[in-house]
């Protein structure tokens, strides 16, 4: 778990600081699963965003428009990769 996971639980309550080696082994493998979801799903609303981005571009009447969308398209890729460094997780999914 890296330390983005890490702080989130901490933070949340969910267990005492430096109790992580307490819990049994299923319990951190459904809580990292968990952060690992909820990572994927942000992921999805970004690639969402993009695909309807595509299509607003695909069908702007102007350039300023497709340029537009574009740098919307760059930005949210950019957040995705932003959003996998900082969690760490390189492919997520359910």
């Amino acid at each position: 778990m890296n330390k983005a996971f890490d702080d989130l639980i901490y933070h949340s309550g969910l267990i005492a600081d430096g109790c992580w080696e307490e819990l049994d082994t299923y319990t951190q493998e459904a809580i990292e699963r968990l952060m690992e979801l909820m990572t994927a799903e942000f992921i999805g609303i970004l690639e969402y965003e993009i695909a309807l981005c595509e299509k607003y571009k695909a069908t702007a009447c102007n350039d300023f428009d497709r340029t537009w969308h574009q740098g919307k398209i760059v930005h949210f890729h950019k957040l995705i990769d932003k959003t996998k460094d900082h969690f760490g997780v390189d492919n997520v999914g359910p």
